[in-house]
């Protein structure tokens, strides 16, 4: 699958959002009629993540999607992305419960405004410290076992002012765009 980066550059040349798998089918014929090589639709349909497929892509593939972004080789393309990625503090891509620690502190964003601020306190939960434009509130203890950029957080169990509320869906129009360890 390809990168979050390169899908939005693709989606960009392309003028298109590729949100359906039909829109491969759309991306396939623009990619041909640029560099006149083509990609197949399932091709496409498994580098934009919409069905399962073997996780090896084939080098002719990337650098004609190299090509298409105006690049000679898909070594050209990813460097400069490769340093960019340096120069930023590590972006956290996932939170898996086990591996955190108890007073840790994150904080993540999804659209349009939404920006939330926990801190873990053992055995799958978090306190939410606070909380803008989320259906989450300041003092609410939840169950979580995952946090993964660009997917919706599950809500298990929340609990707030004594009460249990029902699970709740977080992100799920844009998903987890940022996470941050405070």
């Amino acid at each position: 699958m390809l990168s979050e980066i390169v899908k939005k550059k693709i989606e960009v040349k392309a003028g298109i959002r590729v949100r359906y798998s039909r829109d491969c089918e759309i991306l396939a014929e623009k990619i041909y009629e640029e560099c006149k090589c083509k990609l197949s639709a399932s091709t496409l349909r498994r580098l934009f993540g919409f069905v399962n497929g073997t996780k090896v892509v084939r080098g002719h593939t990337l650098d004609v999607i190299s090509n298409y972004l105006g690049y000679q080789t898909w070594d050209d393309l990813i460097q400069p992305l490769d340093k960019s990625s340096k120069l930023k503090s590590k972006q956290i891509t996932e939170l898996k419960t086990s591996n955190l620690k108890q007073g840790d502190k994150y904080q993540y964003f999804y659209k349009p405004e939404a920006e939330v601020i926990i801190e873990y306190i053992g055995k799958s939960t978090f306190r939410v410290i606070s909380a803008k434009q989320s259906q989450l509130r300041a003092k609410d203890v939840f169950r979580a076992n995952i946090l993964t950029l660009h997917h919706p957080i599950f809500i298990l169990e929340v609990e707030r002012e004594g009460e249990s509320l029902e699970k709740i869906i977080e992100a799920k129009v844009s998903g987890i765009t940022s996470i941050k360890k405070l």
